[in-house]
């Protein structure tokens, strides 16, 4: 019993150990298609990493959306659903569905299923404590203004148009206002940042058949260049890094 407990305390501290470490520097890694079998060593440097060449989504496309009649009448552009909004959705501003809302897309859209199938046993693969750790996704119907990534890996696949995301590391939230969240760092006026110059951040753009992989403690929003913009986002978490998501 006590060996069981001390092994216990020990995996405890080695994950609290991990989710700890970040990188002081920007460095983008990047990674093709054909290189998959590298990507446990990748991750392992704690950067964000671009995955090229994935081909066209598998899941979530505008197919799926519209021949998905379950969520037809999800109220994407008040007052607009969902299905209206396929029919034309040129003029219409999306808002951010509630987090209760994306979980339920990305379960009754494959996406869930999808990426426990394609990307977990792959980046779990060959890690010790793989047993204690789970996946959760989201499906975004818009943009996404600022929000910090607390999973030990968040995968960003965009399935339909471009996005511009831009990044910043956790320390550059000391200048930024008190309700950065929600915010695009790119939009920021000096008369509600004064510290503007000070937040260093980074562009990336990401398009359909791209992936975007983010460590914990980082900063991204992801500002749609095109309609209607969708994608989703995927946590894989171990016990250290859901307990920090459940009380972000």
């Amino acid at each position: 019993m006590l060996e069981i407990l001390f092994i216990v305390i020990l995996i405890f501290f080695v994950l609290v150990f991990f989710y700890k470490q970040t990188v002081a520097e920007f460095n983008i890694l990047q990674i093709e298609m054909d290189k998959l079998d590298t990507l446990p060593e990748i991750l392992a440097e704690s950067h964000p990493i671009v995955i090229r060449g994935l081909g066209p989504p598998k899941v979530l496309t505008l197919e799926v959306l519209k021949g998905n009649h379950r969520i037809q009448t999800l109220p994407v552009a008040p007052p607009f659903v969902l299905n209206q909004y396929l029919a034309d959705p040129s003029g219409k501003s999306l808002r951010v569905l509630p987090p209760e809302i994306r979980r339920q897309a990305a379960g009754e859209l494959g996406v869930q299923v999808w990426a426990d199938h394609t990307w977990f046993g792959r980046i779990k693969e060959d890690i010790p404590y793989a047993f204690t750790m789970t996946l959760d996704s989201e499906v975004y119907m818009s943009s996404m203004g600022m929000r910090k990534t607390t999973a030990i890996h968040t995968l960003i696949y965009p399935t339909n148009g471009s996005f511009t995301a831009s990044i910043l590391m956790e320390s550059a939230t000391k200048f930024l206002p008190q309700n950065w969240e929600g915010q695009f760092v790119s939009e920021l006026k000096p008369a509600d940042c004064p510290l503007l110059n000070e937040v260093q951040f980074m562009d990336v753009i990401l398009r359909p058949g791209h992936m975007f992989i983010l460590p914990p403690h980082w900063i991204v929003s992801l500002k749609s260049n095109d309609t209607p913009p969708v994608f989703a986002w995927i946590e894989i978490h171990h016990p250290i890094s859901k307990l920090a998501a459940s009380l972000a």
